[in-house]
């Protein structure tokens, strides 16, 4: 085995397991860890910093994206956009866990029309995890009934992954989404019924939707502090409505995600806030940097260990290793093997590696064996779907996990699994029907 690939799997092995038993930071996990393994295959200092750069790089727009989405947001909740809506809701609807699931899958399928998660997550968390909070339902579960479904719609062709696959294997891609479009289908009805599944096990240990006492409010159950009633804006509701409009709409027009945000909140600090000062502006700012910046550290952390992955070689290399444990006997079946061992690889390999490392591998070696390349691109487009919701080099991830302000430690624990099997029925649906 090549020494590039073996020092990469060990650095993995110890990085999943230093993120979920010791009591470290990703960040320090995300940039010691690379630059050990990099010293170790030969790299000098200068071209570690230089990976490390080329990393962070990749990763600033996200970055950013988290910056102004978490002020903008922050500041519409202080001033009570949300709040109207919610209580609203809550005092129609008997709390339902089974229904609110539906309600957010639906969410994810309308928002990501568009192909941008990030459009999605931004849309649909906002929007409905504070009804859940409300109905004091946990997070986790939510957590995955979000990614799934985003990982479901992303077979759209202008999701990315079709997009990726297409330009490796050579072929239009509306051929592969005609193609994977059964598949797509099958994942939003099985998704529903994973929603169904996972109502009933919540309800029955207690974690399901909490219905309210006997003449008691619902949209008042959560209590609101003092200081949080001072900074409500009501008189100017209608006014944050639009602003908020304005920005959704910039979102799905195409204008780069970063900048709406940016607009928005300058907009909406003197419409709310002008009586105040710019000083009681810069604090209602600064209010929001406690939620915006450790998650910040860890998406730049995740763009430092995938500038070293990538500039030592080590996602090829490990690629290479990964296509030769298939035995020349199970060849034609290559593409289903990498279907099912790409979900958990999806946990270090980003979009950019899985097609552009990965399945030039699996699609050249499965042609030796009379696979087609288009059916290893499918293969290869689920099962990254299917994981990416856990991988550590993806800046999404941890945009989503600061949405939802839960820790990447509990979220693996609680739905790897989940994922995995989630995965597994669709390849093996694929491969039933003929698909992949």
């Amino acid at each position: 085995m090549n020494t590039t690939a073996i020092v990469g799997f060990i650095m993995l092995i110890i990085m999943v397991a230093a993120l979920l038993k010791l009591k470290v930071l990703p960040i320090t996990v995300f940039s010691v860890l690379p630059f050990i393994a990099a010293v170790c295959l030969g790299f000098g200092f200068s071209d570690i910093m230089g990976f490390y750069a080329s990393g962070m790089k990749g990763v600033f727009n996200i970055a950013m994206l988290f910056i102004g989405s978490i002020t903008y947001f922050g500041i519409m909740d202080e001033v009570g956009l949300f709040e109207r809506p919610i209580n609203y809701i809550t005092k129609k609807i008997r709390p339902n866990t089974f229904l609110l699931y539906c309600v957010t899958i639906l969410f994810v399928i309308i928002s990501h029309l568009d192909g941008s998660g990030v459009t999605t997550l931004l849309i649909t968390v906002p929007a409905t995890l504070p009804i859940l909070k409300k109905l004091q339902m946990r997070v986790l579960p939510y957590c995955f009934m979000v990614t799934c479904a985003i990982a479901v719609m992303n077979l759209l062709p202008w999701g990315g992954p079709l997009g990726r696959a297409a330009t490796v294997v050579g072929c239009d891609v509306m051929d592969l989404y005609f193609r994977i479009l059964p598949v797509q289908i099958f994942g939003l009805v099985f998704l529903f019924f994973c929603a169904f599944l996972q109502a009933r096990y919540e309800n029955s240990h207690g974690y399901g939707a909490k219905a309210p006492e006997d003449g008691v409010d619902l949209s008042s159950a959560i209590s609101v502090s003092e200081e949080t009633k001072a900074l409500r804006k009501e008189n100017r509701y209608w006014w944050n409505v639009a602003i908020t409009v304005g920005v959704l709409a910039m979102l799905f027009a195409g204008v780069p995600a970063i900048v709406p945000f940016f607009i928005g909140t300058a907009l909406a600090l003197p419409i709310n806030y002008y009586p105040e000062g710019d000083k009681f502006q810069s604090k209602r700012i600064a209010a929001q940097a406690g939620k915006a910046l450790p998650m910040i550290i860890t998406i730049i952390g995740a763009g430092m260990l995938l500038g070293v992955m990538e500039g030592t070689g080590m996602i090829e290399q490990m690629a290479i290793v990964l296509a030769g444990l298939m035995p020349a006997s199970f060849g034609k079946y290559l593409h289903i093997f990498f279907g099912i061992i790409g979900i958990p690889l999806s946990i270090v390999f980003e979009a950019d590696s899985m097609n552009y490392g990965i399945l030039p591998v699996v699609a050249q070696i499965g042609e030796m064996y009379g696979v087609s390349p288009i059916r290893s691109a499918l293969a290869i487009a689920i099962a990254h779907n299917c994981g990416v919701g856990l991988c550590l080099t993806s800046g999404s991830l941890y945009f989503s996990l600061g949405l939802m302000g839960i820790e990447y430690a509990d979220m693996f624990k609680h739905n790897f699994w989940k994922y995995f099997c989630f995965g597994v029925v669709l390849i093996l649906f694929a491969a039933v029907i003929g698909v992949i």
